[in-house]
């Protein structure tokens, strides 16, 4: 079947404003991949919390795999 995606598509209601400050932190293509890992740290499919950009992180090239330390 050619037109099947591995992956099927879900749906969410998302603001504006929001989706679009998510899109500048880690990158409008990579919105997807970190919900999908939020979700299998919030399902508990692992205990690696997804990696949170820095604050003032506006160009979304932060590598997934650079530790973040919040001095907070």
């Amino acid at each position: 079947m050619p037109n099947v995606e591995k992956t099927p598509r879900q749906t969410i209601r998302v603001e504006r404003e929001l989706w679009e400050k998510a899109g500048q932190a880690v990158g409008a293509r990579n919105r997807g991949a970190v919900i999908r890992d939020f979700l299998r740290w919030l399902t508990h499919e692992t205990d690696e919390m997804p990696t949170r950009p820095n604050a003032d992180s506006d160009s979304g090239q932060q590598s997934a795999g650079s530790p973040q330390h919040d001095d907070h």
